[in-house]
């Protein structure tokens, strides 16, 4: 038998991906918080900021161009809000807990909201409207494409992860996977002119932040909550919605 550790029920494996996460969570938010500094102090990495972008346009070919608004599309408001619908469906189908399979769409809520704040708050100039191949009109930092679906996509692959998926390679793949998605996404906004690297950089450590402090949150809840009511799978919740709502037949008492 696994030993446990009482309140939260948690193996040995289970305490280590928490602390890990917990690591994780640290580093995204100094990260977050020391670019954010250098913005708007307009020193540190802000300042190699022209450096860095002059390197992805120059370098740009019509493929990559072409790649890039394609995989750009991927971190778009609309898109990642189809996303997040389809992911709760998918994830409650699972038999996951509602606050689970609404983990990676409140994430997704979450970043967006306090990235289109600090846009307000920053207000940083885009870089040259020369450099521009897709349009683009609010401020700057940080950039919302990257905090978004870093958000998204590595919540959905951390809630899979841990309560859908079996396999540790699967695992393995489908949480590297998304890190992979969201750096595409966050590197196509530099090749297409319309993000510094420092908007970048701030916008996969905003969106990792947000998406390790939900998915931590709801998996510790989903943990207490466990062994208090009983799970049903989503097909077993169906009936039962369906059951309740079946009119009852007279009783012999009645008669």
């Amino acid at each position: 038998m696994r030993p446990t550790y009482d309140g939260l029920n948690l193996t040995v494996a289970g305490l280590a991906t928490l602390l890990a996460g917990l690591v994780m969570l640290v580093l995204s938010t100094l990260v977050f918080g020391g670019v954010t500094e250098d913005v708007t102090q307009r020193n540190g990495l802000s300042t190699t900021d022209m450096l860095h972008l002059h390197w992805f346009t120059e370098h740009r070919t019509d493929a990559l161009v072409s790649g890039s608004r394609v995989v750009s599309e991927f971190g778009s408001p609309l898109v990642l809000a189809l996303a997040a619908i389809a992911a709760a469906v998918w994830l409650w189908m699972r038999g996951l807990r509602l606050g689970l399979a609404l983990a990676p769409s409140i994430a997704f809520g979450i970043a967006a909201t306090f990235a289109t704040a600090m846009k307000t708050i920053v207000g940083r100039h885009r870089p040259p409207l020369s450099l521009h191949l897709v349009t683009e009109n609010n401020a700057s930092f940080p950039s919302g494409h990257a905090t978004d679906s870093t958000a998204f996509f590595v919540a959905l692959a951390l809630i899979s992860a841990l309560f859908v998926l079996r396999r540790p390679v699967t695992r393995s793949v489908v949480v590297f996977g998304s890190g992979l998605l969201a750096g595409a996404v966050g590197i196509s906004r530099l090749i297409l002119g319309v993000h510094w690297p420092t908007d970048v950089v701030a916008g996969w450590a905003l969106g990792l932040t947000v998406a390790l402090v939900v998915t931590i949150a709801a998996s510790l809840l989903a943990l207490i909550e466990r062994d208090r009511t009983p799970r049903r799978t989503a097909v077993a919740r169906v009936l039962h919605m369906f059951d309740r709502q079946r009119p009852r037949p007279p009783s012999l008492e009645a008669a």
